[in-house]
Order: C-alpha cells, then sequence, then structure tokens
C-alpha cells in the first residue's frame, strides 16, 4: 500500500463549492478499489455487465489504475477516473445530497480524448434515482454498490485478511451514513435529523418506492370519498411546500396528501416530537380554502370531527379550528421515529410506512363520512 487511509483522505482539499461529504466518500472508495486485491478488475467488469454495447473489455492482465479529482483541459475536474491500459476506461461522477451542474456529464465526455485515445464511458453513481437527470452510460445508486458489488465481494476474502478488513469497514460506513440498503435508516439517525439532513434523501427515496402499491384495493374507500378527483392512483409529489408524498386526489373537495413533513414552518404545525422523533408522518385532508366555512358549519362535519375523536387509532388528531388556516379540516399524525420502530432493513421500513399511510387513510375514510360533508 502506498498510503494509508488517512494519508489518502488528507490529500483531498475541500473547497466552498463543493460538498466534502461526495469528495471524501470518493476518495474512500478510491482507496479501496486501489488497495483491496483485485478489487478495481472487479468493479470494472461490474460496471461494463451493465453497458452491453461497450467496445472495450477488462482481463486479468489489464493495467487498470484509478484516481480521483482529474482537472480536464477544460477546467473541469472528475470525481474518480478509472483508466484501462492508458486507452479506455470510465469517468466516474458521486453524488449523495446535490444535483448535477447544467451539462456536467457532457462537460466531461467530451474532454475524453485528452484523456486516452479509446472510448470512456460516463458513470453516475448517487443517493436516489431523482438525481438521475442527465444521461450517463450507467446510472446506479450507492446502494447498489453497497448491496450487489461489496455486499457480494466481500465473500470472497477470507474474515481475517486485511481485504476483508477494509471492505468491512468501508460497508460499516456506508450502512451508518444511511448509503447502503435502499431505504434503510438508523434510529440514531432519526432522532438526529435537526442536525444530519442525510436522512431526508434517504426517507423521500422509500416514501417514492410505495407509489406502485395497490392503494385502492388496501383503502376501499377513497373512491367512495371523491368520485371525481381519484383516478386510482395517488401521484406522488417530489418535496415541495416542505413534505413529500402522495396527493391522493387530483383536487381538494376534499383533498387528502400522506407523506412526510419536513418544514413545519409552512404548514404551521409543531412536531410531535422534535428532540427524539425526527419528522412527522402525515396525512392531511384539505379543502378550498374560499369555500371552508361550508364545509365546517354543517351538522355533517361536527359529527365527523366527533367520529374522528372517538376513533384516531393511535395517531396523533388534530381538528380544525385547532389548525391554522382555512384550507386545512384534519391532520393525522405519527413520528417517524414510531414507525420504523424496531424495522431491520428497507422492506420492512418501507411496508410499515405503507402500512401506517393506509391505516390513517381508512381512518379519515370510514364509512365514507368525509365524502358527504358539503364539498
Amino acid at each position: 500500500m502506498n498510503a494509508t487511509i488517512f494519508d489518502f483522505l488528507r490529500s483531498y482539499v475541500p473547497s466552498d463549492k463543493r460538498d466534502p461529504k461526495e469528495d471524501y466518500l470518493t476518495q474512500l472508495f478510491a482507496w479501496l478499489l486501489m488497495n483491496v486485491d483485485g478489487l478495481r478488475l472487479k468493479y470494472c467488469k461490474y460496471l461494463l455487465a451493465k453497458i452491453p454495447n461497450s467496445t472495450f473489455i477488462v482481463n486479468d492482465s489489464d493495467d487498470i489504475t484509478v484516481e480521483t479529482q482529474r482537472t480536464l483541459p477544460n477546467g473541469k475536474r472528475i470525481d474518480l477516473l478509472i483508466t484501462v491500459n492508458g486507452i479506455d476506461g470510465f469517468i466516474c461522477e458521486h453524488k449523495i445530497y446535490s444535483m448535477l451542474s447544467p451539462n456536467q456529464l457532457t462537460n466531461y465526455s467530451s474532454m475524453a480524448n485528452s484523456i486516452g485515445s479509446g472510448s470512456f464511458h460516463t458513470v453516475l453513481v448517487t443517493l436516489g434515482t431523482y438525481q438521475w437527470t442527465q444521461n450517463a452510460d450507467v446510472s446506479i445508486l450507492w446502494s447498489s454498490i453497497y448491496r450487489d458489488f461489496l455486499q457480494e465481494e466481500i465473500k470472497g476474502y477470507a474474515k481475517d485478511s486485511v481485504n476483508y478488513f477494509m471492505l468491512d469497514q468501508t460497508l460499516s460506513f456506508m450502512k451508518n451514513n444511511s448509503l447502503g440498503t435502499s431505504g434503510e435508516i438508523t434510529p440514531g439517525a432519526i432522532a438526529g435529523y435537526w442536525e444530519s439532513f442525510g436522512l431526508k434523501n434517504a426517507v423521500n427515496n422509500l416514501v417514492e418506492s410505495l407509489e406502485g402499491r395497490s392503494w385502492e384495493i388496501d383503502c376501499p374507500n377513497l373512491r367512495q370519498c371523491n368520485s371525481s378527483g381519484f383516478n386510482g392512483k395517488p401521484k406522488y409529489s417530489k418535496e415541495r411546500w416542505g413534505r413529500v408524498g402522495f396527493g391522493i386526489y387530483t383536487n381538494w373537495s376534499p383533498g387528502i396528501f400522506v407523506g412526510i413533513l419536513w418544514d413545519y414552518s409552512d404548514h404551521r404545525i409543531e412536531p410531535l416530537n422534535k428532540e427524539n422523533g425526527g419528522p412527522d408522518v402525515v396525512i392531511l385532508v384539505d379543502m378550498p380554502e374560499n369555500g371552508y366555512s361550508k364545509v365546517i358549519n354543517t351538522q355533517a362535519c361536527t359529527d365527523y370531527f366527533d367520529k374522528l375523536n372517538q376513533n384516531h387509532g393511535d395517531f396523533d388528531l388534530i381538528n380544525y379550528p385547532d389548525l391554522e388556516g382555512d384550507w386545512r379540516l384534519t391532520v393525522l399524525r405519527k413520528s417517524l421515529s414510531d414507525v420504523l420502530l424496531g424495522k431491520q432493513n428497507g422492506a420492512e421500513q418501507a411496508d410499515a410506512l405503507y402500512e401506517t399511510f393506509c391505516e390513517g387513510i381508512n381512518i379519515l375514510t370510514d364509512g365514507g363520512d368525509l365524502g358527504r360533508l358539503n364539498w
């Protein structure tokens, strides 16, 4: 080994214009490829397997080099550059929380002839699929590298070897920083949400993964409560107005939103457990602001509130007028930490979140009473 991991990380000088977490991860991953026996070759083969029309292959006898922060003649800097025999290779862009800058991948690929005379494939590695805003030869998640590459490769090394130790420590680092199995969120990260925003990306990805679930089957009263606004499939909305999740209906007669509330200022609802609970899982019922009085000033609405007060499960319940603003009828919520407590992997966490959304929807739409208000 030419340098220890500490020396290699120290060689990176942070810039005010870049997220140091991304670059430190790149340095760690590059060091791993350079120092674990045979890993750089295996990574090249792993990437090439995703490029069926590649013009080159790699073999045991090839000279494979790895370098970071390679500056091109146009002034652009490549996160991770892998070259094969000085001719072909991979231009790798790594993202954790940030998005690609305009034409970033094109700016790299257009200068490939300054690196080698052969073919250079672009590789985009990100935390979530929402960051795949530009075409790359390979677009892949950190969770896939964790699960499909590193976790598989570690099986080929003896547990008492240095190679195994390096891979094991890297896997632990990725898991502890929500870069492991997609949607896998540690209780510690939830409790520390207000200091660590890395959690947000992992949770948003987890929520988005629920889009294809059987909402209409698991929430049978949705159509009955708003037949004109329900098309059978909730619409996923990226973070906006401090929240991320699904709009169940296409109108507000009524409107139902299920998701995660990240920013409480716009909604003027204090979190259930700001110190240790993280953000809240919410089911919101909204109504037209210019017609709210005709909805709430009825016996049907009073009866509906009475019914919710008697049965809202283990959700926290807030009804109008205890909600600020004249557009929100009622809110059911739980702390995210409570919803995911004891769930050991991404699949269990996704199921728990979906079940919570459906439970809340079914409480709010029970018997179709919500749809019979004066909309």
